[in-house]
């Protein structure tokens, strides 16, 4: 059995009951590519609630069980976890450690996804973060990685709890969560040259990749990957 199909398995082994409220049912492993270095960067979780008008909860919803295990492995365009998709993450990775996106595993620590009552986006509850950590105690016994970036707190407790008193011997740094929201109301406080100036990590890669940065919220992506380097590089 190769590694993709182990994490498949470990997955199939923990679909939650209907009971729970998580919007889907299924849990699923990180996209890991066949270059992989051993480098894994976590989101916190996917945003499923209805203001996500994409199209990709229908989608999911469409899927076959073991599909939905296998979302992240699906589609070409995307991958589903959202700041990767929209390269903030993709970035700062490439500028704080110099690592080809192509070979870094990507995913989310939170293996469902929760809606309030309204159905807007819900931070993943205690007993979310804690089935999660039960799954990813599997997963990371599987996969052995030698480094985690786990992008938020919730991401890092999740592991953290994953990872247990045996110390798995792997490195785990935190660094914030690229949210638009708060991303917006920090960066908005910085000049994009002075710290393309700053951060010449960040700078080398806009000149690598200026397809990266296209689109809204350039000064965010500069912003979060200088943040990147100063807490990794």
């Amino acid at each position: 059995m190769n590694l993709q199909e182990r994490l498949f398995e470990i997955c199939e082994g923990h679909v939650l009951p209907h009971e729970w409220d998580v919007v889907i049912h299924e849990p699923y492993p990180p996209f890991v590519p066949p270059t992989w270095n051993g480098a894994i960067v976590l989101a916190e979780a996917q945003n499923l609630s209805k203001k996500n008008g994409d199209g990709y909860i229908e989608w999911l919803e469409g899927l076959s069980s073991r599909d939905r295990i296998r979302r992240l492995y699906l589609q070409r365009d995307r991958l589903g976890v959202q700041p990767w998709d929209d390269n903030s993450l993709k970035i700062a990775i490439a500028s704080a450690l110099k690592l080809e996106p192509e070979t870094i595993a990507v995913g989310n620590a939170a293996l469902w996804s929760q809606v309030d009552t309204q159905g807007g986006n819900a931070n993943p509850s205690k007993a979310v973060e804690a089935k999660s950590s039960e799954v990813w105690a599997e997963l990371l016994s599987a996969l052995e990685p030698r480094r985690i970036i786990a992008a938020g707190k919730v991401s890092k407790r999740i592991i953290m709890a994953a990872r247990g008193t045996d110390l798995r011997p792997f490195s785990l740094d935190e660094v914030r969560l690229p949210s638009r929201t708060a991303m917006s109301r920090i960066a908005g406080m910085f000049s994009e040259s002075d710290l393309l100036t700053r951060y010449p990590e960040v700078a080398h890669v806009l000149r690598l990749h200026p397809e990266w940065f296209e689109g809204a919220y350039r000064r965010n992506k500069v912003f979060f990957a200088s943040h990147v380097v100063s807490m990794l590089g």
